[in-house]
Formats: C-alpha cells, structure tokens, sequence
C-alpha cells in the first residue's frame, strides 16, 4: 500500500505543481518559494530546530501562543514552521520570536522530504491538529524524529474518508509518537484510525487572547464605522454567502445598521467588491482607512490579520463558513472580547465548541442567512443596552482554557526522545 501510494505521488506531481500555478493567477504569493515545495532552499541550519507544521492561517493562529512559549522554554533551539498556503506563511510575520524560520512543506516524496530533513535538523515534528502524511512520516521515523499531533480533530467525515485506506493510515499512524486531541469524540475517533498514545487536553484556540494594540484598533475602526450605529461583522464568508447574507441584510436591517462583510481569503476581495456593486449599494472597503458616511450600508472588510479588532468594533458578529456546506470557522475569537455569534446550521469543524456556545446562550443557531437576520433583531436590542453586560462570552471561553500549559507539559516530558544532533 505504502509503495502504491509513493508511485500515485510521483504521478500526480506534475498536476500538483500546475494547480499552484493555476491558484498563483489570481494569487501571485503561490508563485513565491516554490522551491521549498521541492525540499531545496539556499540555507543551511547549524541550530537544531522544534518543527511545527501548520497548514494555513487558522492551524498557524491556533499554535501562536504554544510557539511563542516554546520559544522561551526551549531556547537551546530554533522554531521551525512550515505551512501550505500563503496565507499561513504570512500570518507568522506577526510573531514576536526572533528564533523562527519559515518554510513551505515539501511534497510528500520521499527526496524533498529527506533534503528537508538534512537541512532543517528537526529534534521532534508537531502536526497541528490532523495533518497524516505517510512519507513525511515514515521520513521522520527512519531519522529517529518523533512526531507528536497537538490540538487534534478529527471529524466523523474525515474518520470515513482514513478508514476506505485503513492500512495505509494506520502504517502510517504507527509511526506518531503521541497525540493530544481536543475532545473525547476526536480522541476515539484518532483512536478508529490507528492512534496509539492518545490524550484528551482541549482546544489550543481557547488560549487565544487579543493583544492591546488589536483592541485598540478595533476601538479607532468604531470610530471610522460609526460609534452610534449597529455594527454587524460576517467573518470569514465564503463563496455563495456573501450574496445571501447581503440579501438578507437588505431586507430586513434599517439605515442604522451597518454589515461589516470579511471574507476569508484575500484573493476574493476583488469579487466580493463585485458582488456589492452589482447590488448598487454605497460601500467603503477597509484599506481606505476613511469615515464611512451615514448613508453607507457595507464596509468591505479587505485587509489581513485584523480579525481581533473588526470583533472588537461590532456589536454582533455572524460567523462564515456556517452557511454552506464547509463546516464553519472558530468562534472563539469573537467570543474571547465579549461578543455573542451567530452560526449557520454547518459547524462540524467546530462542532462540540458551537454545541457548548449554544448550552451556554453565546452562540445562536440560525437556518440561513434570512434566520440569522432575524436573530439580529432579537439579540441587537438587550446587547447595545447600557447595562448589558458581556461576561457570559468571556467566560464561556475562561472555562474552557488550559489546552496550552498541558500541551507545553506534555512536551517537556518527552524531550527525553527527541533526537540528538
């Protein structure tokens, strides 16, 4: 099986590499560092490095807190990052360590894998949350590299889509050394596909706090967006949302009421920005950094790395990604500064997280965009009160850290099998 796999590797490189040059047309940052894809770079490490690979913005966002404190904890070491997408790459540019280096992973064959190897000298692999390679695994094992997968999910579509290859993923989960996973459900389920050692220690993205100065721009963008209106930020939209939830904006919130629309990647700000035109609504984007008029309905939100402070403006906030079929994205930020949410029905990638905000009446379920809307109105009235208070979301979140000072634990415990350069 593992021998089938390395040959279908080879086979489809060329359809790998045609696919980043098709993506790079509208995103030109694919284009960069494509020789890293190969395992090939112009440097040589002499310091031996903790490798952490995390594959795009929300996996880099997640272990910002668990690098920067391995980075003071470890110090005999480098941080090494690698990362799949731009996105992800880009995000690691506001972590404060001056010890990381940054990489795209290889392809999983077995020459860039290796090269990668030899050149970076990685003394353990951390996967954030569920990334199973079987070259990059076995590689790691043949050079006495233990791999440890932190803040592991896994959903019960991805447990079926393992298990149709069960022998490979378990030839391949035999070689992880350990696994801490963010529930029991992801833990028995880690367990269906071949997990050995695996712990339940929570979500690493409870961790997760704004900064001040993230705070303090999202107090200057309630400034520019209007201190006295309503103030509705959807998050991390995705495509076939945007039209719908602008739609049901339209329809049902007055000129009071502001909708501040981001979407989750930056190659789409242009096509959003489209989409509003076509609709004839006055709009301000973000990047020109101006007043909004009293007559604007929509700010594009088309900037990067300021989720934090877009949360910190808004009085609501209607999380993307729920409403069509792409599972959601994490609520947590939202509600760590005090903001309730609102979700469509599709949140399996943060399913148990969306099902404890519900319990807890900070996160609210909504059928569609035209329900959430709605919900707008409900919610809007007792939230912009006076008195109101925004505990229950911050606590919501305090209960549930700790993921962080365990995984760090955890890790100090097994430096003892890390490999020896």
């Amino acid at each position: 099986m593992f021998l089938l796999y390395k040959i279908l590797s080879w086979t489809i490189l060329p359809f790998l590499v045609g696919r980043l040059i098709t993506r790079s047309r509208k995103e030109p940052s694919y284009r960069r560092h494509m020789l890293e894809r190969f395992g090939l770079s112009n440097q040589q490490s002499l310091v031996p490095a903790i490798w952490i690979h995390a594959v795009s913005i929300g996996e880099v966002l997640a272990c910002q807190g668990l690098i920067e404190r391995m980075g003071r904890r470890f110090t005999e070491f480098d941080i090494l990052i690698t990362c799949t997408t731009p996105g992800g790459r880009e995000t690691t540019k506001a972590f404060t360590s001056k010890k990381i280096r940054v990489s795209y992973l290889p392809f999983d064959i077995n020459p860039f894998i290796s090269n990668f190897i030899k050149n970076n000298k990685p003394v353990c692999l951390l996967v954030m949350e569920t990334e199973i390679w079987p070259t990059l695994f076995e590689r790691c094992s043949k050079h006495s590299i233990p791999i440890f997968i932190l803040n592991a999910r896994l959903s019960k579509k991805s447990m079926q889509g393992y298990l149709k290859v069960r022998r490979l993923t378990s030839l391949t989960m035999e070689k992880v050394s350990g696994v801490l996973s963010q529930t029991e459900e992801d833990a028995a389920r880690l367990k269906r596909i071949g997990g050995q050692e695996v712990i339940v220690t929570g979500n690493l993205k409870f961790d997760r706090k704004a900064t001040p100065d993230q705070l303090k721009l999202g107090h200057s963008l309630r400034q520019l967006f209007g201190e006295k209106r309503h103030i509705i930020v959807a998050a991390s939209t995705h495509e076939g949302e945007e039209i719908a939830i602008i739609n049901s904006f339209i329809s049902q919130c007055s000129q009071d009421y502001l909708l501040v629309l981001v979407p989750r990647h930056e190659r789409r700000f242009p096509d959003v920005m489209t989409l509003i035109k076509s609709k004839n609504m006055s709009f301000v984007r973000r990047s020109d950094n101006r007043p909004v008029p009293a007559n604007c309905r929509i700010v594009l939100g088309d900037s990067m790395g300021e989720m934090y402070s877009y949360y910190a403006c808004s009085d609501l906030v209607i999380m993307g990604g729920s409403f069509i079929t792409n599972g959601g994205q994490n609520p947590l930020e939202a509600l760590s500064i005090g903001k309730h949410v609102i979700t469509g029905p599709s949140t399996f990638n943060f399913s148990q997280i969306v099902k404890k905000g519900v319990a807890a009446k900070v996160i609210h379920s909504a059928d569609n965009s035209d329900s959430a809307m709605l919900l707008v109105g409900k919610l809007l009235p007792s939230l912009k009160k006076p008195n109101a208070s925004h505990d229950a979301p911050i606590q919501f979140v305090n209960q549930n850290v700790g993921a962080l000072q365990k995984t760090v634990n955890y890790l100090e415990k097994q430096m003892n099998t890390w490999r020896k350069y």
